[in-house]
């Protein structure tokens, strides 16, 4: 039962059931708790000092506070940074001494530059609209993927409108630098997006650690880049013909390596037969110097007989290629007409 003079029941055993159990358990405490607070009201004019304890206890009970697995706590001492805080169930001076921030630091936040989400494509304010290097004009939509890297950095360096305000102005910024040092051709290969896409990932996290943010950049997709509207079928007129264009020089090359070896094969060709042949020439040439230095030899030892011989060589090479017929004297013998011709066939 409530006693007047003893709120709390100091002193006293509560009354228990032999075999309690947790509703009689619950109830019995929230009566207790009941009747504590009513016997408050009819003595708060003698003790005050018990309402002052309470609000104090209570007080003192929410400075603590619990940081998620995601999340950092940043405490603050009288508006002054004091402390970073882990993953876990923490505690600091309630407000207004102190003032605790939970910062998510494992969420992947995403900044599109280039197109609006309501109309399209911002072109009021020039978003996405950019310079090239040789003077084009063209559209450029890409997404900056970027999370917390240094919570107390993040909350107390630079102030935003709303959050990945600035890591979106400077993203843009980024890319205009970028895209102005490459031309449209480049920017629209391939190869160059991909390029440009990490030059501006450098870039901006330069800019972004020059503002001491505590943000890390993840990646920069470039995921559309066109000309102007206007002007698009005549650049797409244009990069046809340059298609036209590069395919006609890698025919031309093809056409190139396949004549260019055959010519220099029959060059080579030719060049061997030649030499062949002048070394045949000349090995005959001094074959028959040979013959005839060795034959001006025995002319001098028996000039008679060489020139018999020299006769004979000379006839028989002269007869061989005539017809011959064997005429003599004796018209009336057997051998007075001899067609050696026939015979030799």
């Amino acid at each position: 039962m409530f006693d007047e003079h003893n709120p709390w029941n100091l002193g006293k055993k509560p009354i228990r059931n032999k075999t309690p159990n947790n509703e009689d358990t619950l109830s019995k405490a929230m009566s207790e708790i009941r009747y504590f607070f009513t016997g408050l009201t009819r003595n708060s004019g003698k003790k005050p000092y018990l309402i002052i304890l309470i609000v104090l206890l209570f007080y003192v009970c929410t400075g603590f506070y619990i940081v998620h697995p995601s999340e950092e706590g940043i405490e603050l001492t009288f508006g002054k940074y004091s402390n970073t805080e882990t993953p876990g169930l923490r505690y600091h001076f309630p407000y207004p001494i102190g003032k605790v921030y939970k910062v998510n630091v494992k969420e992947v936040n995403r900044e599109e530059i280039g197109v609006s989400s309501s109309y399209g494509r911002d072109t009021d304010r020039g978003e996405g609209v950019m310079l090239t290097g040789d003077e084009n004009i063209v559209n450029v939509n890409f997404e900056v993927q970027w999370r917390v890297r240094d919570a107390k950095n993040y909350l107390f360096k630079v102030r935003d409108y709303k959050p990945g305000s600035s890591v979106k102005n400077a993203a843009e910024s980024a890319m205009r630098e970028i895209i102005g040092k490459n031309t449209i051709s480049f920017a629209l290969e391939g190869q160059g997006r991909a390029e440009i896409s990490r030059d501006t990932r450098t870039l901006l996290q330069q800019i972004l650690d020059g503002y001491q943010m505590g943000i890390e950049v993840l990646s920069v997709q470039m995921k559309k880049i066109d000309p102007p509207e206007k002007v698009i079928s005549s650049f797409r007129d244009v990069q046809s013909a340059r298609a036209d264009k590069e395919r006609t020089i890698n025919e031309a090359y093809a056409y190139s390596n396949d004549i260019i070896p055959r010519a220099k094969g029959e060059a080579i060709k030719i060049k061997l037969d030649a030499e062949a042949y002048e070394n045949e020439i000349v090995n005959e040439a001094k074959g028959n110097a040979n013959r005839f230095l060795s034959l001006y030899e025995e002319y001098k030892h028996n000039p008679s007989l060489v020139k018999n011989r020299i006769y004979l060589e000379t006839m028989e090479n002269i007869f061989s290629k005539v017809d011959k017929v064997v005429v003599t004297d004796d018209l009336k013998g057997m051998f007075s007409y001899l067609p050696l011709t026939n015979l030799g066939k």
